[in-house]
């Protein structure tokens, strides 16, 4: 079986075998936010997240399946967490994600100026 890998915007995941050890089970939030747009990356429908104590997301989803939603803060719902229905777009297309365990991480891009790896923003 080819494991999953997903982009959107500055959000990266890759479909893993299983979960690493000693994450944090979290409530649903968002894994990632728009430094200065209020839209934020969200993963609605089947799924549990779970969080590494260098703040790296997991996520195992359920036979239902869930989706990558990138959505402005003022269009987003309680009720849509467990929704994999396709929510109004901010910038990026909904991804579908099929059941299985997911990192979730944001990209990281070489500063030549810096000569640093730094954070991608969104």
């Amino acid at each position: 079986m080819k494991k999953l890998v997903f982009h959107q915007g500055d959000v990266q995941g890759r479909q893993i075998s299983e979960l690493p050890k000693n994450l944090k089970k979290v409530k649903n939030q968002p894994v990632a936010y728009g430094e200065h747009s209020g839209h934020q990356h969200c993963l609605t429908g089947d799924v549990e997240l779970f969080m590494a104590e260098d703040g790296t997301f997991f996520a195992a989803v359920g036979s239902d399946g869930a989706t990558m939603q990138h959505v402005h803060e003022n269009y987003f719902k309680e009720s849509d967490w467990v929704s994999t229905k396709e929510l109004p777009i901010a910038d990026h297309k909904p991804l579908h994600l099929p059941s299985g365990i997911y990192e979730i991480y944001i990209q990281n891009s070489y500063n030549p100026y810096s000569r640093l790896m730094e954070r991608v923003l969104d």
